[in-house]
């Protein structure tokens, strides 16, 4: 049973689906407290009728100030913070390089990077020892894909991002981890893995032969978030089927 059953306070941004939905259904059924963040508040309410948690709220996750009141509702109503997901996120336009809009590869950074690091900075500070930050970057970040620079890029970033702040609050005893997810079977990439023809090429690309499921991730951000990872910080953790090696 993980250390999360003591209790602890944990945010999940990006908690109304996919990955964030389903760590957030684990972590609360073992035992911890927790606060989703949204984009809107149809979809957090929509995802509080199928959780058991403590509550959400809305935030526009590329706007700090929003981020920063999302953060102080979350835990005045958890009573502290011990964990952070660091989740939200949005893909990239699937397009080569030479048609991209930099409109869209700009939100694509504000909401992957400077989105994220809005999160972390701000939970951080409000942290105690033994507290932990989990960054949900990309197995892109690491082996860029082709078409998709913009997203390559600010999951290459969400790594780097990661590490640093790793260094700089390692002084508050504050464990900070990126988490490379591969072909995760979420409503992000159904459309993709819905296609026979696109979904054997992806296959053929991953030594487990399959595809992974949201649980996969869940699990290891319960672990990392769990109380039991302390001197992991600044790792990043490939979780692929073997897709990075």
């Amino acid at each position: 049973m993980s250390e999360i059953a003591n209790s602890r306070a944990v945010i999940v941004s990006g908690g109304t689906s996919g990955l964030g939905l389903a760590t957030a259904q684990l972590l609360a059924a073992r035992g911890a407290r927790v606060w989703i963040l949204g984009s809107r508040e149809q979809t957090v309410a929509a995802a509080l009728d199928k959780l058991n948690i403590v509550g959400g709220s809305a935030c526009d996750a590329a706007d700090e100030s929003s981020v920063e009141a999302a953060v102080t509702h979350a835990v005045e109503a958890l009573g502290g913070l011990d964990g952070v997901f660091v989740n939200a996120g949005v893909d990239g336009e699937d397009k080569n390089a030479m048609e991209l809009s930099l409109d869209n590869f700009r939100r694509i950074l504000d909401v992957n990077v400077l989105g994220a690091f809005a999160l972390a900075r701000a939970s951080a500070r409000v942290m105690e020892r033994g507290s932990a930050i989990v960054i949900n970057a990309s197995v892109s970040g690491l082996r860029p894909e082709h078409g998709f620079v913009d997203y390559n890029v600010s999951k290459a970033a969400a790594i780097t991002l990661a590490q640093s702040l790793a260094l700089d609050l390692a002084d508050r005893g504050i464990a900070v981890s990126a988490i490379c997810p591969g072909y995760i079977r979420t409503p992000m990439t159904e459309p993709m893995l819905d296609d026979p023809e696109r979904a054997a090429e992806l296959l053929s690309l991953i030594p487990a032969g399959r595809f992974g499921e949201p649980v996969d991730v869940a699990e290891l951000v319960d672990f990392l978030l769990s109380g039991r990872a302390t001197y992991m910080t600044g790792s990043v953790l490939s979780i692929d089927g073997g897709r990075s090696v």
